[in-house]
C-alpha cells in the first residue's frame, strides 16, 4: 500500500473516529444535560409549590389545589401529590405516557433512558406540617428532544462522512497537483469551521477537558444564584416582619391580626375576640413625652402578652388595631374560659392606669364578642365596634359584651359616615325622633307608686324604628349626645304637658353630656320656657352613679341647678358605685335605684346585706327614695320594704 493510501486510510480512520466519537459524547452530553435539567426543574418547581402552599392565605384546601392545579396544568409534570402527615392523600394529579408521535422509538429510550426525578417537600402553616409535596417531572418532551438532536447529530455524521468520502475520491484523483494546497486549505477550513485544532489522538478526552469551564462556570452560576436568592429570602421575610409589627409596640398590626383572624374564622371550632381601648391616649401624649408615652403603651402591650403566655391554652395572640385600640383573639376558648382571661387582661389594665393633668385616671374600655365559623371579619369587627361605643357611653370599665347574631347590631349602618348623616337628619328633622313611655309600678311599705320612664327611638329614612340602645351610644361617640339628651327632655315635657292627671316621667342623661360645658345652660334656658313651668316637677332627669366618681363636680352642678329649676333628679346603679354613698349628702336627688340581682344576693352575704342597710338608712335620712329596678322574690320584697324600699310591681 502506498504511503499516499496509508496517510488517506489512516486520515479517513481518524475523521470517522472524531465524528463517531463526537456523536457518542455529543448524545451522552446531552443526555446527562437534560437528567439535570429535569432534576433542577422538579426540584425547583417542588420548592416553589411547597412555599406558596405554606403561605398564611394559601391555606384553603381550595385555593392549595387551584395551585396545584395550575402546575399540572402547565403539561411539564408526571405526577403531582399532596399527602397529609398520618398518610392520607389529600391531591393527587398524573397523566399516561405522551402520544407516540410525541416520543422516541422504544429502542432508543431503552438504548439511551432518561431519569424521571421526583422531589419531596414539606409543606407546613408556621409550625404546623401540613403535609408532604410530591412532584415528579414529565421527561417525555425532554426524551423528544434527545431523539431529535440525535438525529440531526447523526445526520451531520453521516453528511460529514459522505463530504469526507466525496472529498476523498476528489483528493484521490487530485493529489498529485495540489496535494500541500488541498490538504492545507482543507484542514485550514476544518479549523476554521470547527473553530478547536483537530487531534487526531483522544478526541473524546480533549473534548470532555473542553466541556470542564463550562461546567464549572454553571456550577459557580448555580452557586451565585442560590446565594442571591437566600438573601433576597431572607429580606423578604425581613421585610414582612416590618410589614406585620407596630413600630412602637412590636405587637402584630391590623393587618396581620384581621388575617389571623379570618384563619380562626375558617376553623372549625369557634372563640372570642376582646377589644379595648385608652380612652385618654391624646391626653396622654400631651402631658407626656413622645418617648415616654411610647414606653407606656409598650409596657402595657408586654404585660397583656404575659398574661396570654401564662394562660397558654388556646395560643391568644395580642395585636395593636391603632394609635388607641388594642385587640385580643382568643381562638378556641369557651365563654367562662374566656371570660377568666379577659378579666385578668381587664385587672392589668387597671393597676397600669396614670394620672392626668385633671387629677382623675386614665380610662379603658372594654368590648367582648364570640364568633362562629360562620361568621365574618367585618361582622366581628363591627360587633366590637359597638361594644366598645356601648362601654364608652356608659362611662365604666366593664367589659361590653355583644353576641354574636346580636339583632340590636345593624351591620348594614356601622360606617360613622352613614350613622353621622342618620343622626344629623334626626336632629334636624322633628318627626324622626320619639318617646317610648313605659308606665312603671312600684310596692312599697306605703302602698304603690307610679311613675314613667321614657327612652328615645329614631324612625330611619328606611322606616325601621331604632332604639336609643342603638344609636345614642354611637351619639356619644360622635359627640352628639348633648344634643339627644336636650331633644328628650324637650320632648319630655311635651308628653307632661298631654297628660291629663299628674304624672312623673324619668328620662335618663348620659354622663358625656354633662362633660360638655354648653349642655347644662342650653338646658336650663329649655326648663325656662314659660309653657314648661306647671310640669317640671313631674320631670325627673336619671344619672348613672358611675358619674360621681367620673365627673363629681359637673354631677353636682348638675343636681344643684335642676333642684333650683324644680326638677328631680335620680341615681341609677348605686349598688354598683358604693363609693359615692359619700357624697350622697351634698347631692339633692329624688330616688336612687338599685338591681335586684344585687338586692337578692344581699341576704346570703352578710357584707351586701350591710352594704344594702347602709344604702337604705342613709337614703332614709336623706329623705331620697330607694327603687329596686328588677323583679326581686316575694322574700326579697318584704325585706326591702322593711327597709322603706320600692320594689317592681309585677
Amino acid at each position: 500500500m502506498s504511503l499516499l493510501k496509508q496517510l488517506l486510510l489512516s486520515v479517513t480512520v481518524a475523521i470517522l473516529a472524531i465524528l463517531s466519537g463526537t456523536l457518542a459524547f455529543s448524545i451522552g452530553a446531552a443526555k446527562q444535560y437534560l437528567d439535570g435539567q429535569l432534576q433542577s426543574e422538579s426540584e425547583n418547581a417542588a420548592s416553589s409549590l411547597a412555599l406558596s402552599l405554606s403561605q398564611p392565605s394559601n391555606q384553603d384546601p381550595v385555593t392549595q389545589e387551584l395551585l396545584m392545579m395550575a402546575l399540572f396544568d402547565s403539561g411539564q409534570f408526571h405526577a403531582i401529590r399532596l399527602t397529609a402527615p398520618d398518610g392520607k392523600l389529600l391531591f393527587e394529579r398524573s397523566r399516561d405516557d405522551q402520544a407516540a408521535d410525541l416520543k422516541a422509538p422504544a429502542w432508543f429510550s431503552q438504548l439511551l433512558p432518561l431519569s424521571q426525578p421526583e422531589a419531596l417537600r414539606e409543606v407546613s402553616d408556621g409550625w404546623r406540617q401540613v403535609g408532604r409535596l410530591s412532584v415528579a417531572v414529565d421527561n417525555g418532551y425532554a426524551r423528544e428532544a434527545l431523539w431529535r438532536s440525535s438525529v440531526r447529530m447523526a445526520g451531520l455524521v453521516v453528511a460529514a462522512g459522505l463530504a469526507w468520502a466525496l472529498f476523498v475520491v476528489l483528493l484521490l484523483k487530485w493529489f498529485r497537483k495540489v496535494l500541500q494546497q488541498e490538504i492545507t486549505a482543507q484542514v485550514r477550513a476544518i479549523d476554521s469551521r470547527s473553530g478547536t485544532s483537530v487531534r487526531p489522538a483522544l478526541p473524546a478526552r480533549a473534548m470532555v477537558a473542553e466541556l470542564v469551564p463550562v461546567l464549572t462556570a454553571i456550577a459557580d452560576t448555580r452557586e451565585r444564584v442560590q446565594a442571591t436568592a437566600q438573601e433576597q429570602t431572607a429580606r423578604i421575610e425581613s421585610l414582612e416582619l416590618e410589614v406585620n409589627r407596630d413600630p412602637v409596640t412590636q405587637l402584630p398590626n391590623r393587618k396581620y391580626f384581621v388575617n389571623e383572624l379570618r384563619r380562626a374564622l375558617g376553623a372549625a371550632t369557634g372563640g372570642h375576640v376582646m377589644l379595648f381601648r385608652q380612652r385618654d391616649l391624646l391626653a396622654l401624649n400631651a402631658q407626656m413625652s413622645r418617648a415616654s408615652a411610647d414606653a407606656w403603651l409598650t409596657s402595657v402591650g408586654e404585660n397583656v402578652s404575659q398574661v396570654l403566655k401564662s394562660h397558654g391554652e388556646g395560643g391568644p395572640q395580642l395585636a395593636r388595631l391603632n394609635g388607641s385600640d388594642f385587640v385580643v383573639l382568643m381562638p378556641a376558648l369557651l365563654g367562662p374560659q374566656a371570660m377568666s382571661l379577659v378579666q385578668q387582661i381587664r385587672q392589668v389594665l387597671l393597676s397600669m392606669r396614670v394620672t392626668l393633668n385633671d387629677g382623675h385616671w386614665c380610662r379603658w374600655s372594654f368590648a367582648l364578642t364570640d364568633y362562629s365559623s360562620s361568621s365574618s371579619v367585618t361582622g366581628v369587627l363591627s360587633r366590637l365596634d359597638y361594644g366598645l361605643m356601648r362601654a364608652e357611653s356608659s362611662g365604666q370599665a366593664d367589659v361590653e359584651y355583644v353576641a354574636y347574631g346580636d339583632e340590636e347590631v345593624v351591620s348594614n349602618m356601622a360606617g360613622e359616615t352613614l350613622w353621622r348623616q342618620m343622626l344629623m337628619a334626626a336632629l334636624e328633622t322633628p318627626s324622626m325622633l320619639a318617646l317610648a313611655v313605659k308606665p312603671m309600678a312600684f310596692q312599697g311599705q306605703d302602698g304603690a307608686q307610679k311613675h314613667s320612664e321614657a327612652s328615645l327611638t329614631l324612625r330611619a329614612a328606611s322606616g325601621e324604628t331604632l332604639m336609643g340602645s342603638l344609636f345614642l351610644p354611637v351619639a356619644v361617640r360622635l359627640g352628639l349626645s348633648a344634643d339627644f339628651d336636650l331633644r328628650a327632655v324637650s320632648l319630655g315635657l311635651g308628653w307632661l304637658q298631654q297628660q291629663s292627671e299628674k304624672s312623673e316621667l324619668v328620662i335618663r342623661i348620659s354622663l358625656p353630656s354633662l362633660a360638655q360645658t354648653d349642655f347644662l345652660a342650653r338646658l336650663r334656658e329649655l326648663l325656662q320656657a314659660p309653657q314648661w313651668q306647671p310640669h317640671l316637677p313631674g320631670l325627673c332627669l336619671e344619672l348613672d352613679a358611675h358619674g360621681l366618681m367620673a365627673y363629681p363636680h359637673e354631677v353636682s352642678e348638675f343636681c344643684s341647678s335642676m333642684a333650683l329649676a324644680g326638677v328631680g333628679v335620680g341615681l341609677r346603679r348605686l349598688d354598683q358605685q358604693p363609693m359615692a354613698l359619700v357624697q350622697l349628702h351634698t347631692l339633692p336627688l329624688r330616688y336612687v335605684k338599685l338591681g335586684g340581682d344585687f338586692s337578692e344576693q344581699s341576704w346570703q352575704s352578710p357584707g351586701a346585706l350591710h352594704l344594702l342597710q347602709a344604702m337604705t338608712e342613709t337614703a332614709a335620712v336623706l329623705g331620697i327614695r330607694v327603687v329596686v329596678a328588677d323583679s326581686v322574690n316575694a322574700e326579697t320584697a318584704r325585706l326591702l320594704h322593711k327597709q322603706n324600699a320600692l320594689t317592681l310591681w309585677g
